[in-house]
């Protein structure tokens, strides 16, 4: 008969710890040293979507509007004075109703190009949607009527070739075009939607040449008032900013400054956020407020500042493709920075909660544009127009979420540790299959197999299936222990993988039961 263990005069018997730690909801970190993450943050968060107390995979997609001719480009949004809205989409042969749900209909309106540049006007009449490419005349659409304006049609633009027209802006209300290849601004008489057009260069302004890229005006005092700037940035990087009503009178149009921002991403490289003005540049997305107030660029200020490394990344490989964008999407609280990865093909989405400022990745809406239709968020890809952040699918199969935490040491850098069980804490409206695993000392090993939401089984590390139980619709808690490897190391991160596509899922906290060695 084996007699009992007993532990040698001078061994240390092993202790189990037993820590706690939120789910990243700090977001996604491409800045910091890995050693140096909060354990709030996360290494990877893709479809994951980081609220104030939890992570929650985020919504699905769903077809709305199908049969185009030609990959649509511009999503564009007329809201008319009677508070009637209708969407539309540019492709390369030209403009489609997609505000219903279906097949759409015939071109409305002819077009060379779909990459538009857009804009609503109201002229005390009319209430106009103005698109605008730099190939075909500007189209005007009051709601009933669209029409290729040119210095002929009613209302007209005269003084200029209007296929040269690119980008429609306003300030004060009075509409100005950006001519497409020229430094130079064009303005109509303030309150007017047609008429003569005048010339503003801007050449002997800005320093580094270019050409005019995008346009906006900036509320500096959160209304409107004398404070209201004009801003305009060229493709060399320069924010050439105006203070005034008038282009045509001294007194009332002073040049402000000249700020360099980084080259920019893009003709729709300005979301206009409160009274903030956010630029998507080569080097981030800045405040404009920050560059006002710094002598320089200052990297710590950038709205993108906890992405960086990722976000620096895209740009410089990416950042000639058309297709960047940022959206404020108020239902979600959220910023949607689109990637384009390839023209027509793979896109990614960098998002921000604004009440957190925490950043996540979205993979899987391969999205040219995107638009807010009656308060609901769309993007184009291909011929279709798709219903996003719906539902719990992507067009039926299936949204994979994943997330790595930060590396933690779990308050002990200098000593050895052993993990000897791991689990999430999650809540479910269903049967949901999910893996886990650890990484140690930096490790960054993928998890293997297969994760899905309808089946069940029992828990084995990596690859298993998680919790046999079957609920009612409300949300339950699942927290199931799983055994590692047994792997020392000095810090750890523990990662979850879910694909569904019938469930709502949050992650609400990693439990870590370890040893600690004696030493080094």
């Amino acid at each position: 008969m084996r007699s009992p263990s007993r532990v040698k005069a001078g061994q240390k018997q092993q202790i189990s710890n037993f820590i706690s730690y939120q789910a990243p909801v700090g977001g996604w970190n491409a800045y910091s040293a890995l050693a140096d993450m909060k354990p709030t943050e996360a290494v990877t968060l893709d479809n994951w979507y980081p609220q104030p107390g939890y992570c929650e995979i985020r919504g699905g997609s769903a077809s709305h509007a199908t049969g185009m001719t030609g990959n649509g480009k511009t999503l564009a949004v007329y809201n008319g004075i009677s508070g009637s809205s209708k969407m539309f989409c540019a492709t390369a042969s030209g403009v489609y109703d997609v505000s219903s749900a279906g097949a759409v209909g015939a071109s409305v309106a002819a077009r060379t190009s779909g990459k538009h540049q857009t804009l609503m006007f109201g002229d005390g009449t009319n209430n106009y949607l103005i698109m605008c490419n730099g190939a075909d005349k500007p189209l005007y659409y009051d709601g009933a009527t669209w029409t290729a304006v040119d210095n002929l049609t009613s209302p007209a633009l005269t003084g200029i070739t209007t296929t040269s027209l690119i980008a429609p802006i306003m300030h004060k209300g009075r509409l100005m075009f950006i001519e497409k290849s020229s430094l130079s601004f064009w303005y109509l008489a303030a309150g007017a939607a047609g008429g003569a057009l005048t010339e503003f260069p801007l050449d002997g302004v800005a320093q580094k040449g270019g050409y005019l890229m995008a346009a906006e005006s900036w509320t500096v005092d959160s209304g409107s008032g004398a404070d209201d700037r004009m801003v305009f940035i060229t493709s060399e990087g320069e924010v050439i900013v105006y203070q005034g009503t008038n282009p045509s009178a001294a007194a009332t149009w002073a040049l402000v400054g000249v700020y360099a921002i980084g080259e920019p991403l893009g003709r729709n490289c300005i979301l206009k956020y409160g009274a903030e003005l956010i630029f998507l540049t080569k080097q981030g997305a800045y405040p404009l407020s920050t560059v006002w107030q710094s002598s320089g660029l200052d990297f710590s200020k950038a709205a993108t500042r906890k992405i960086q490394a990722a976000f620096n990344d895209s740009a410089r490989l990416y950042g000639n493709i058309y297709g960047w964008k940022a959206l404020l999407y108020p239902a979600k609280s959220a910023i949607i920075v689109n990637i384009p990865f390839a023209e027509d093909g793979t896109h990614h989405q960098y998002v921000m909660n604004t009440i957190n400022n925490s950043w996540c990745r979205f993979i899987g809406w391969d999205a040219e544009d995107f638009a807010l239709f009656n308060d609901d968020l769309y993007y184009v890809g291909g011929t279709s127009i798709i219903k996003a952040w719906t539902g719990t699918s992507d067009q039926g199969g299936n949204i994979n979420a994943y997330g790595k935490t930060a590396f933690n040491y779990f308050g002990s850098r200098g000593q050895l540790k052993t993990w000897k069980m791991f689990r999430p804490n999650l809540s479910v409206n269903g049967t949901i299959d999910f893996l886990i695993g650890l990484d140690v000392d930096f490790d960054d090993n993928s998890i293997i197999g297969a994760a899905s939401a309808v089946s069940t089984g029992t828990a084995t590390w990596d690859v298993s299936t998680w919790d046999g139980a079957l609920w009612g619709g409300g949300m339950q808690i699942v927290k199931n222990w799983a055994t590692p490897s047994a792997w020392p190391g000095y810090c750890a991160s523990g990662k979850i993988k879910v694909s569904t596509n019938v469930r709502e899922v949050r992650w609400n906290s990693m439990d870590y039961i370890f040893e600690i060695g004696n030493g080094l």
